[in-house]
């Protein structure tokens, strides 16, 4: 048997391996989960979000799967994520006027978030009364920065020849981003049953893609391939390691925060 076999077998029995875990772990969730799909996404925003109602949006009896805060966040990757992926291979940092008003943005966003934080404690505002509003709008504004941090480090760490251009290069993005934000975060707390319950779903999907992305870099990096890749066919068992992990991830901490071990 030739080298380049004993290779190409060891990828596949890796690549069965992997599959296997997964198909385990996501066995394990929608077996042990609250009954019901909108329960289960549900379940699974109680991994990365405190879920407090009076934080969060609601119609009727239905609760968003994750607060204001969180729901801006990962709506707004998900928006950035998809174009940013859609431009291509990008792995240059964006300019300086860029890079600081993404850090202004997260100064915003973690500014709200820690007042917010600090008035629950005193059980009286701080600096100011947080509201919905402005959980949502500051979540927006760090979903542009975690997608553009996001993408540009996979396409940086993934791809053998990526193209030498930022994620955020112009006005115009943002201005884009701006008006998809504002129109999907009008939508979501007055739309019916039907666009209420599709947002939330994206919203898990997206926590979920972001998780399986993160740990697939991370895979890659720590096995040491970085910059070896030409397409995502090349990277498929890199992703499936990223979403095993993931999902090991998430059913730990569901299991932590309900005190049950699945």
């Amino acid at each position: 048997m030739t080298i380049e076999k004993i290779k190409q077998n060891t990828k596949l029995g890796i690549l069965a391996v992997l599959l296997a875990a997964a198909i385990f772990l996501t066995w394990n969730f929608l077996s042990h989960s609250p009954s019901g799909c909108y329960a289960k996404i549900f379940s699974i925003g109680s991994s990365v979000c405190h879920q407090i109602p009076s934080h969060s949006f609601s119609i009727g009896t239905i609760q968003f799967p994750v607060c204001a805060r969180c729901t801006g966040l990962y709506i707004g990757s998900f928006i950035g994520i998809v174009y940013a992926f859609l431009s291509g291979k990008k792995i240059s940092i964006p300019k300086i006027k860029y890079l600081i008003f993404l850090v202004i943005l997260f100064i915003f966003w973690a500014g709200d978030g820690l007042n917010a934080l600090i008035s629950d404690f005193l059980n009286k505002p701080f600096l100011y009364q947080s509201s919905n509003l402005s959980r949502l709008i500051t979540g927006y504004g760090m979903g542009l920065v975690m997608s553009t941090a996001l993408v540009t480090l996979f396409n940086f760490t993934i791809w053998k020849t990526g193209i030498k251009a930022p994620v955020l290069e112009n006005t115009f993005q943002i201005i884009g981003y701006g008006i998809l934000s504002a129109l999907s975060g009008i939508l979501i707390p007055i739309s019916g049953p039907i666009v209420f319950q599709a947002a939330a779903y994206i919203t898990i999907f997206t926590i979920v893609s972001i998780i399986t992305l993160l740990y697939s870099i991370f895979w890659v990096i720590i096995l040491k391939k970085e910059n070896q890749f030409t397409n995502w066919k090349d990277i498929v068992v890199y992703i499936l390691a990223g979403y095993t992990t993931a999902a090991g991830q998430i059913l730990l901490l569901i299991a932590l925060r309900n005190r049950i071990l699945f």
